[in-house]
């Protein structure tokens, strides 16, 4: 590999970490607004908090809350505004990695 690929496919990683690191954010923003505005939905959801910890499910069940968009029915703009740049990313990272395999793969049946 080319030191030009190399700096490239090292720039697209490193916007994919920042792209986990920004999940990591407004995910966390998303659950503190929750608790702040609606603590029993965020207790009853077992008090999640960005983590992953085998054996604990608040995560998982947080995030499908999340991705299914059960919220909505709360009618709060802020947790909207979080579950919109949650997608976001997602979307975004998803592409990235993508992006990220294709080259590699290129690049190795290249070579």
């Amino acid at each position: 590999m080319a030191p030009m690929e190399n700096l490239i496919i090292m720039g697209f990683a490193l916007l994919f970490l920042t792209l986990m690191s920004m999940h990591i954010y407004f995910t966390n923003a998303f659950f503190f607004q929750l608790k702040k505005e609606h603590g029993n939905i965020w207790k009853s959801l077992g008090q999640p908090r960005w983590k992953i910890q085998f054996g604990d499910e608040s995560f998982k069940n947080a995030m499908n809350y999340i991705r299914k968009k059960r919220f909505s029915d709360l009618q709060d703009p802020k947790l909207e505004e979080f579950y919109t740049k949650i997608k976001r990313v997602e979307y975004s990272a998803s592409v990235l990695a993508l992006v990220i395999v294709v080259a590699t793969v290129i690049d190795v049946l290249k070579g």
